[in-house]
């Protein structure tokens, strides 16, 4: 991630906790930014070299429609001006972990071989919730090459409780 991304995401947590809500704006980044990294977006954005007026309208017109609150609009428009709405997804992604940081949370990323149940999820999450001493939101997916078990992914450090691993760990420990 760059520096440029973490600075503006710096700038708009800072902002928006001084509102008292960093969740709203956090919210809002997240729908604008998932909507420039769609790939027909993306692509257009990086085929077509528009000035500092047409950003500025582009970053009005996206506000607009998606009914942003002042200060999203406001960061829009810094954005627009100095030719850094190609950096949203990255100041998306700083954003979140300072707004994570200072609510208590914890992103982690679970992958199973089949769909998790409710109560799967539930038991993943309040492990790791005693582990990390924080909140944590699971993002889940399905990797049928697990065979069974899980993969959790959380605070840079990876829990592989996969059928898979079991399989190669006691395969290599018979090989001797």
């Amino acid at each position: 991630m760059s520096l440029v991304a973490r600075r503006y995401a710096k700038a708009l947590f800072e902002l928006a906790r001084e509102t008292g809500d960093v969740e709203v704006p956090g919210r809002e980044l997240a729908t604008v930014a998932g909507g420039l990294e769609d790939p027909g977006v993306a692509g257009m954005l990086e085929r077509i070299a528009l000035d500092g007026e047409a950003r500025r309208t582009l970053a009005s017109q996206v506000s607009a429609a998606l009914g942003l609150s002042k200060l999203l609009t406001n960061f829009l428009a810094v954005l627009a001006a100095n030719n850094r709405l190609r950096e949203l997804g990255a100041i998306e992604r700083a954003y979140q972990r300072l707004e994570d940081e200072a609510l208590g949370r914890v992103r982690a990323r679970v992958r199973s071989a089949r769909p998790l149940t409710d109560e799967s999820r539930r038991r993943i999450n309040e492990v790791f919730e005693h582990r990390t001493g924080k909140r944590v939101i699971a993002d889940a997916s399905v990797d049928p090459e697990l065979l069974g078990g899980v993969v959790v992914e959380v605070a840079g450090r990876v829990f592989d409780g996969s059928l898979r691993t079991r399989l190669e760990r006691l395969e290599r420990s018979l090989a001797g």
